[in-house]
């Protein structure tokens, strides 16, 4: 399943929908990034259940303590996605998972492909009208000596009709979790909880558009 981000809001309108305080100064700064592909590794903003108040930028794609610094770049130890259902199949899952280290992966639109064909065509997913919203993740920070790598990695669940449709080779999109819900997956509560595990579920497609983007230009980035 390929995947894209995107987010244009500023930040004292992320600030406000997710009632943060104000960055530290020597904190990495935020910036709109219009579209990010995950392949890339970026940096990306998000809420973690330790730092709950705070705005913070952790680089897509999950690291487990064994990486080697050689491996920082390997394909194999990406880790972009993951389904609800191998959080505790997955041994480099299992353990933040375990530990509570959930996220909120900040956004304002996705990025899907649809086959049609011998074709990827790129869909762009958003909400009704734009706003913010906070994808499901889990957050692992990698140490080797001196060198400090916070990541992370989006969480997956069924497709809802939309997506179906969109993402025809994978059954699978984001988790979009509720607004109401978003304190939930910051708490403390236990993995198995079930009000953890109910925020889990596909979002509701009728409080979401797609759009299809159809400039080659375009295409040919994610080809």
């Amino acid at each position: 399943m390929y995947l894209g981000l995107g987010i244009s809001k500023k930040l004292k309108d992320i600030q406000q929908r997710f009632n943060l305080e104000k960055p530290p100064s020597q904190s990495k700064k935020y910036a709109p990034v219009a579209q990010a592909d995950g392949n890339e590794l970026p940096f990306w903003p998000l809420i973690t259940a330790g730092v709950p108040h705070a705005l913070q930028q952790f680089r897509w794609g999950l690291l487990s303590a064994s990486t080697k610094t050689e491996q920082l770049q390997s394909t194999p130890l990406r880790r972009l996605l993951i389904p609800q259902a191998d959080l505790t199949a997955k041994a480099f899952a299992r353990e933040p998972f375990r530990k509570g280290q959930r996220c909120l992966i900040l956004a304002d639109r996705f990025f899907v492909h649809r086959k049609e064909g011998a074709h990827q065509v790129l869909y762009q997913i958003s909400l009704r009208y734009n706003q913010l919203f906070a994808l499901a993740g889990i957050y692992e920070t990698w140490q080797n000596d001196d060198q400090v790598i916070p990541t992370f990695t989006l969480l997956t669940t069924e497709s809802n009709p939309l997506l179906k449709f969109i993402n025809n080779t994978s059954d699978q999109m984001p988790v979009i979790i509720d607004p109401d819900h978003e304190h939930i997956w910051l708490s403390d509560r236990p993995f198995d909880d079930p009000t953890v595990t109910s925020s889990l579920q596909p979002f509701d497609e009728t409080q979401m558009k797609a759009l299809r983007l159809t400039h080659t230009e375009q295409l040919s980035l994610f080809d």
